[in-house]
This record gives structure tokens, sequence and C-alpha cells, in this order.
């Protein structure tokens, strides 16, 4: 998703912010682009990424994970029945993915608030000990920042667009 230039695939630019430096919100857009997306992104869910981005806070992780199960159940309802933009999802697991990526964007509001940023953990991981501790972090059952439908290969493609 990153070409080095500060833009995400699928998620637009970054805005005014300095080359290279990838923010929370950035890295929890990654996050959702490969759970919403899946093995098999559709060109529908591709094609409504853009708006899902503006209907879900930009991906800020302090709205995010302000919201309650009923807000998310009534996101994937309304998003069922009425569509994007007028594309119509026909993923049946959108509930699920909708509450993984608010929990997610709770687990990265508490790694914020224990390193500074998700990327400051990110980096600090990976230079102490490596990609293996890092997709361990993300995906162990027994880890405290174990991201929600997020396991290894979705955390290797995370670390290629880093």
């Amino acid at each position: 998703m990153s070409s080095g230039s500060g833009v995400i695939e699928n998620a637009g630019p970054v805005g005014d912010r300095p080359q290279g430096l990838i923010y929370n919100d950035d890295l929890l857009e990654c996050v959702a682009t490969i759970i919403l997306l899946g093995s098999r992104p559709g060109a529908k869910s591709a094609e409504a990424l853009p708006r899902l981005k503006k209907i879900l806070y930009d991906y800020d992780i302090y709205m995010l994970s302000s919201m309650s199960d009923e807000d998310v159940e009534g996101l994937a309802k309304t998003i069922r029945e009425n569509g994007v933009d007028g594309i119509k999802l026909a993923d049946r697991k959108l509930k699920e993915k909708l509450m993984a990526i608010r929990d997610n964007a709770r687990v990265f509001v508490s790694i914020a608030s224990e390193h500074n940023s998700v990327r400051a953990y990110i980096d600090k991981i990976m230079k102490d000990s490596g990609a293996g501790a890092l997709e361990e972090a993300f995906t162990s059952p027994d880890s405290k920042y174990k991201l929600r439908l997020f396991g290894a290969a979705a955390c290797k493609k995370l670390l290629k667009q880093l």
C-alpha cells in the first residue's frame, strides 16, 4: 500500500504530512484495507474503500475506538441495505470486519498510549527483535496487542507496506 512517498494504495495521499512519516490512522487504514479486501478483493470492495474511509472517520483511531457495538451494527446494516455510494457490497462478514476494525483501533489507542505512537512501537520491535516478534505481537492470542481478523499473512502484507 505504501509507495514510500506517503501514499497508501487504495486509500489516497496522506496529505501535508512529511514524506515517509506514517501516522497511527494511516497504519489503521492499512490494517482495515487488508481486512476489508481479504485475500480475494473484489472490484466493488476496492471501489468502495475511499467512501468507507470517510464513513469510518478517516480511520481516526480515537473516533473509531469510541464506537459502541450498536454503532458498528447499525453502520453495517446501513451499508448492507444501502450500499456505499451506489456500490452494493455482498460481504456476508461486513459486520464482523467492521467490529474488528473498531477493536483494532482500540488496540492502536492502547499501543499509542504506551509507546507514543503505533509506528514508534513497530520501529522499536523491528529494531530490537525483528519482524517475527512484531508478527507475534499482532497475531498471538496471548498478546495484549493481538489484532482481530489479522493473521500472519496479513501482518506480512502490512510489513511490506512500511
